[in-house]
């Protein structure tokens, strides 16, 4: 009778043998160390044979292991391309894991993502939206492979997608009402209610070198809560234009001088580490124009 043999042991075989160790195997495949270790001796002894060598410093391929890995590497790409047929040979399909900033994930991110449903509409979205550094701290984690924030980092490829202002948002009959912009050192002293997205460190040192001192008041994390705080007269505050929302009643939006220029990045992985589902979208994302 032919040996029941699974993809999961194949697959934890492979990765195990072209990543030198079940630690590396494990970090690879999302799984356990344990898991791993169990799917390939359950392997072994389906075949009744040896792979591995189990070492201190990894494992190694026995002779019938490395017969066995080329056979593995076959069977698994037999299935790749079984699965494959089902899908239109043009389309793309998997799981891609994106992490944005709210701004953009409610002005920006649909448009995205029904071109990329249009073009591919077998490949899945989970959708994680968080702050600045939360979104960089998650690419470079492998959290997600694709995140959209204002940051860079030295080790991941930033490609630009989007660009916007600053602006100042105050309530209806303040003191500023009524101009068509107002200086950083105008703010000195008001009441200001300030995003926790991210960017309110650039605005601080912003201020703080126009010598412009508001007075904090509070932090708030979701857009929407900053706005309605705003419109109540709790104070102004400072946020990108793409934030802004569309009713404006209760509000005046006002052009900062000097003018603070916001640039939105699409950050992944270096590319022959970002997979085809990564690249379609980062390609997508790149070549689409949004008018605020």
């Amino acid at each position: 009778m032919f040996p029941n043999v699974s993809l999961v042991q194949l697959r934890c075989f492979r990765s195990v043998a072209e990543q030198g160790g079940f630690t590396a195997a494990a970090a690879q495949l999302c799984m356990s160390q344990s898991a791993v270790s169990q799917a390939v001796a359950l392997l072994e002894r389906t075949l009744n044979a040896p792979l591995l060598v189990r070492g201190r410093d990894g494992a190694t391929l026995t002779p019938v292991g490395l017969a066995a890995l080329a056979e593995a590497r076959s069977a698994l790409a037999a299935v790749e391309r079984l699965a494959a047929c089902t899908v239109d040979s043009r389309s793309l399909s998997g799981t891609l894991r994106i992490g944005v900033v709210q701004s953009a994930a409610v002005r920006l991110l649909p448009v995205w993502l029904r071109r990329l449903r249009a073009e591919h509409p077998a490949i899945r979205v989970t959708l994680y939206e968080g702050t600045d550094p939360e979104i960089m701290g998650w690419v470079l984690a492998g959290v997600v492979e694709v995140g959209i924030t204002s940051l860079t980092h030295a080790d991941l490829v930033a490609r630009a997608v989007f660009e916007d202002d600053y602006v100042a948002v105050i309530p209806e009959g303040h003191a500023l009402a009524g101009q068509a912009s107002v200086g950083l050192r105008q703010l000195d002293g008001q009441r200001m209610l300030l995003s926790a997205g991210g960017c309110e460190t650039l605005i601080e040192e912003l201020l703080a070198a126009a010598a412009s001192h508001p007075e904090v008041v509070c932090l708030v994390r979701d857009n929407a809560t900053l706005v309605s705080m705003v419109r109540e007269g709790l104070g102004l505050t400072i946020m990108p234009e793409l934030a802004l929302p569309t009713d404006r009643s209760g509000l005046e939006v006002l052009r900062l001088r000097p003018r603070l220029r916001r640039t939105l990045h699409l950050l992944t992985k270096p590319m022959d580490a970002l997979g085809p589902v990564g690249a379609a979208f980062a390609g997508l994302a790149r070549g689409v124009n949004h008018p605020i």
